[in-house]
């Protein structure tokens, strides 16, 4: 995929968001961003990604092409491993585990999720800093990777749903590579009901956070950390949550985009 240098971040979010993969970055020489995401075959619809992509007021040009040796190492080298608030590594299976950290081990060719991202790496920061304990829902997991996470601070049970099936494998695949007890589901946000669970994750679109806040069962959960959107989303995000009796407590902005903690008042 190519797009303008300052189309980048909103094309990795959209693109991951309907590819359900992982992306690797880079820039052509005259400076435009090129993303990379792999994809089964089958998938490949270049023509149908790019006319979503423009619809969403991107500029994008995307062309298929086969998985070669190259992907393979430029794989290895961007997705490094990431410390999160002194508590949490996330890495993926060529990277071994650090002594005092939390570890977390996540495939990044299966699904949007290994914390390269700034919305990843912001919920995982808020998520360290919340007392642990009690129930907690992911809505849109991806990879699994903030489920996991969740797990490993403490937190049980964990609810982890998402309505790509790739996504639910995913994050089935991850959570027995961690060793964790998830309880995976698919789920459709405002057409299945949502499990209720003391603390939520959702890291998505301002769009459909909004549609998050209309499908969460009571009774409301005590916190909920909200991503996935730019700081000047935050207040409308935040109107959409107040019914519920969550207001906003800590934000997080980084790379352009917000993360926001919200508690009950």
């Amino acid at each position: 995929m190519r797009v303008p240098a300052a189309d980048a971040e909103r094309a990795v979010a959209e693109g991951a968001a309907l590819l359900g993969t992982g992306c690797r970055e880079g820039a052509a020489p005259d400076g435009a961003a090129l993303l990379d995401f792999w994809v089964p075959a089958g998938d490949a619809d270049g023509p149908g990604l790019e006319a979503r992509l423009r619809g969403a007021g991107i500029d994008a040009r995307v062309t298929a092409h086969a998985q070669d040796e190259g992907w393979r190492d430029a794989m290895h080298a961007f997705h490094r491993p990431v410390a999160v608030a002194g508590r949490l590594l996330v890495r993926p299976p060529w990277e071994g585990p650090r002594p005092g950290l939390l570890d977390i081990e996540i495939d990044p060719g299966m699904a949007f999720g290994t914390a390269q991202h700034a919305t990843t790496r912001s919920c995982l920061e808020l998520l360290a800093g919340l007392a642990p304990g009690g129930s907690l829902l992911d809505v849109g997991c991806g990879s699994g990777i903030l489920a996991i996470a969740a797990r490993r601070l403490g937190f049980d049970p964990v609810w982890a749903v998402d309505a790509d099936p790739l996504a639910v494998d995913a994050t089935l695949a991850n959570a027995r590579r961690n060793r964790v007890g998830l309880r995976v589901a698919r789920r459709a946000i405002g057409a299945d009901r949502l499990p209720a669970a003391d603390v939520v994750l959702a890291n998505l679109t301002a769009t459909v956070l909004g549609d998050v806040a209309a499908a969460l069962p009571g009774p409301p959960p005590r916190r909920l950390v909200a991503s996935g959107m730019r700081p000047e989303e935050t207040d409308g995000v935040a109107a959409r949550f107040a019914p519920l009796g969550l207001a906003p407590s800590r934000e997080v902005v980084a790379d352009g985009w917000a993360t926001v903690l919200l508690e009950q008042g």
